[in-house]
């Protein structure tokens, strides 16, 4: 009788042994079902993949001005900064910042430097709309509260029955030059852009 009921116990034993083993494991295996530990280690490694930085430097015609594009690009998304320095003072300054995507990043225009270094301006938009911002060199305010002037906007705003052809350059201090066709396809003035009043001044000779 003895010896019979010491085997119930030890089996009793066994089993609840046996029974809590497996509640722990099921629990254990759960709790790492529900954690995305491979999600969350693919995301951080696709963020270090994705991300790529380069830089461009373009220099005033007079040597004394350096334009700078920093651009980050993080999946579909490129930050771009741009910043200025002195041959007399290499500390940067910051004078815009941009989020933009792959197919409408800002571009820098070879002759982007006015003649006495206190203006730059900028190309961006798509390939089949350009526009074109204005900016000061020394990272202050164009106007109020505005970071820079975007050319285009202000133009088809007085001249509808035009089309912006291209901004070619620097006409003279505080003058960009604007050539422009007509919408149905003939050839169209030029005009110079005045930064002292943002206005348009018609030209009589035509600028490519």
């Amino acid at each position: 009788m003895e010896k019979r009921r010491n085997i119930s116990i030890l089996t009793f034993i066994l089993a609840t042994t046996l029974v809590t083993a497996g509640l722990v494991f099921w629990s254990s295996f759960r709790i790492k079902e529900s954690t995305p530990l491979k999600e969350s280690f693919a995301s951080s490694t696709l963020e270090q993949i994705t991300q790529s930085e380069t830089k461009e430097d373009v220099l005033s015609p007079n040597g004394k001005m350096t334009l700078t594009v920093k651009n980050v690009r993080k999946t579909d998304i490129i930050s771009q900064i741009f910043f200025t320095t002195t041959d007399t003072n290499e500390t940067p300054v910051q004078i815009y910042s941009a989020d933009s995507s792959s197919g409408r990043t800002i571009l820098i225009p070879y002759n982007t430097f006015s003649p006495d270094n206190k203006y730059v301006f900028l190309k961006t938009g798509t390939s089949d709309k350009p526009e074109y911002l204005v900016l000061r060199t020394d990272g202050k305010n164009i106007q109020d509260d505005d970071k820079g002037v975007e050319i285009t906007k202000l133009f088809y705003e007085k001249y509808p029955e035009l089309i912006i052809t291209d901004v070619t350059g620097w006409g003279g201090i505080g003058l960009i030059v604007v050539n422009a066709d007509y919408k149905e396809g003939k050839v169209g003035p030029s005009f110079w852009f005045d930064l002292s009043n943002f206005s348009f001044i018609k030209l009589s000779t035509r600028f490519n």
